[in-house]
């Protein structure tokens, strides 16, 4: 694959990873073009063919975290004083044509922002970036099977931090809207 394809392949999941790792939308945007940019400068320093999706995916991943340490190091910097981890941006999702009640979404955001990393991270990136499991798997070296427990698992979650007034079915739907 080329870079195109590569890039093509990999920005909506990774900017997804990079928002679930704590950096607003925009920013998550910035830093996963960045990342792609040194990925390739630096294609040399990759162990195996850079351009295979099956090492591609799992390096890229490395750089982008990477860029976002020095992101975050450099805002607190800025800032001078501890970063705090911000709320995602969902609002800056577009509407479905039918949203679900307001009062809910928020709910769940707010839920979403209090699952553990690792299944916020996939649920990011499955629902909010649309992107698929066997592509959430590649970029965070998971299996498949790893990938869709944590889904499971995080929808458990969510289900019990609603009060359980939601299936779990409802709330994969709701995931969709936001």
């Amino acid at each position: 694959m080329d870079l195109t394809q590569l890039i093509e392949l990999y920005r909506g999941p990774l900017v997804g990873l990079i928002a679930a790792w704590g950096a607003p939308w925009n920013d998550a945007a910035e830093i996963a073009q960045d990342s792609f940019a040194e990925a390739y400068l630096s294609r040399e320093s990759c162990r195996g063919l850079w351009s295979e999706p099956e090492v591609f995916g799992p390096w890229l991943s490395g750089v982008a975290r990477n860029r976002y340490r020095n992101w975050a190091r450099s805002r607190k910097r800025r800032r001078n004083h501890v970063v705090s981890v911000e709320a995602t941006t969902l609002e800056s999702v577009a509407a479905p044509a039918d949203p679900e009640p307001a009062p809910q979404l928020e709910k769940l955001r707010s839920a979403i922002d209090q699952l553990p990393l690792k299944q916020r991270q996939v649920v990011l990136m499955h629902y909010l970036e649309e992107t698929s499991i066997k592509e959430v798997a590649v970029l965070l070296s998971l299996r498949e099977k790893t990938v869709e427990g944590r889904l499971y698992q995080a929808r458990k979650a969510l289900r019990r931090m609603l009060d359980g007034k939601v299936s779990t079915t409802q709330i994969g739907r709701m995931l969709l809207c936001l």
